[in-house]
């Protein structure tokens, strides 16, 4: 919504915002940007405007949401505005999949860069190599991450209907968003009405290893679909190769593997995907936005080539962490590597046992004690990690 925001401002509106939080850099940004908010979500803080933006977390008895009902304004959600706003007269690559949507997304933004192509694009990140996580430019090409998550209150469909893609990637599909998800079958039942919604002119990726058979043999059978499919094999190797694989495929027609395998050599990466933040003699640290434990073991999977002594550290941040959906899939994980973990409920804590202890200042105290080879911490996360991860920088530094 920040994101949002700013393209709003930089299309010549006067924007306002209200969020119950506004943390850096996001704050930064929209200070930077000439954007003023208001933090509570309190009736003090409604203010009059001619169309309001609701963003997906956002529900009744909210005070500010139930005074615009309640003056009969203007509502959108975020991403019907995007594509109205943006979206309707490009080309747009949208990247789509449980896993490595972000890094996908400014692999391709860069790879276009790179080759004199100058996209407009938003990522859900923050990309090393660009100066800011989107950009509004007058190329014909708009690359976008694709989410599965819901649209607003009062539009329970995934945001990924309302981009219309020229180009739609689909890298893999899992359980996951336990909070708006039963089961699998519903998720892929959501993809399947994208596929079927889209043009003869539309050409749809899907690699077929990050997908069920069952999806897959759905996908081949229906008649209903008009859009180009291509299946491919992405590869296993690791994610890193994956999500190369991926962008290649992605730019096939547009730029030659060859230039897209150079211009990836450049790639800076994103914030927080495998982002080493903290490297010396002794210790590395790493950070990894990875929330679901197939993206942990391929993350550990890359630590693994270059690191001998490693401790992982796992945040139950998401719903579905929080839920115990991935409880036994991360036993597993945690039987075979050193694991503590953060923000587990007392049920997990007994589930887990002496495989993954919860983290505490005393255990940080020793995991910080040199030894005699260079160790190595993982953090695998998608929220703060209750102030840990500050708490072992700190101390290294």
């Amino acid at each position: 919504m920040g994101n949002l925001a700013q393209m709003a401002k930089h299309q010549g509106h006067e924007v306002l915002g209200v969020d119950d939080k506004v943390y850096p850099p996001m704050s930064t940004e929209l200070k930077n940007s000439g954007i003023n908010f208001s933090e509570g979500y309190r009736a003090k803080n409604y203010d009059s405007a001619d169309l309001y933006v609701i963003g997906n977390t956002i529900s009744r008895g909210n005070e500010i949401l139930e005074n615009i009902l309640k003056n009969e304004d203007k509502i959108i959600s975020g991403p019907d505005w995007l594509y109205k706003n943006a979206l309707k007269n490009k080309k747009v690559i949208a990247v789509s999949g449980t896993h490595g949507k972000t890094s996908v997304t400014s692999m391709i933004t860069h790879t276009l860069i790179d080759n004199q192509e100058d996209p407009s694009y938003l990522v859900a990140g923050i990309p090393k190599g660009l100066n800011k996580s989107w950009n509004l430019t007058n190329s014909d090409y708009f690359v976008i991450e694709a989410d599965e998550y819901d649209t607003a209150y009062f539009d329970k469909k995934p945001k990924f209907f309302h981009y219309r893609p020229q180009i739609l990637l689909i890298n893999n599909i899992e359980f996951d968003h336990a909070d708006i998800y039963e089961n699998l079958d519903q998720i892929e039942q959501n993809f399947m009405e994208l596929i079927q919604e889209l043009p003869k002119e539309s050409l749809i990726y899907i690699n077929s290893t990050g997908i069920r058979e069952s999806f897959l043999n759905e996908v081949k059978k229906n008649i209903n679909i008009r859009a180009q499919i291509v299946f491919f094999d992405a590869g296993t190797k690791n994610i890193h190769q994956i999500n190369k694989n991926i962008t290649i495929k992605g730019l096939e027609g547009i730029i030659s593997e060859n230039k897209v395998r150079e211009s990836l050599e450049n790639y800076k990466g994103v914030k927080r995907r495998y982002d080493i933040i903290y490297d010396s003699e002794h210790f590395r640290v790493i950070d990894d936005f990875a929330h679901h434990p197939t993206a942990i073991k391929e993350t550990l999977k890359i630590t693994k080539e270059d690191n001998q002594d490693i401790t992982l550290i796992v945040e139950l941040g998401s719903n579905s962490m929080r839920k115990g959906i991935h409880d036994n899939a991360l036993i597993e994980i945690f039987k075979e590597n050193s694991s503590y973990v953060v923000s587990a409920s007392q049920e997990q804590e007994k589930k887990f046992g002496v495989n993954a202890k919860s983290l505490t200042r005393d255990i940080v105290n020793n995991l910080l004690q040199k030894g005699k080879s260079k160790k190595t911490i993982l953090m695998c996360g998608n929220k703060n990690f209750e102030g840990f991860q500050s708490l072992i920088l700190d101390s290294l530094i």
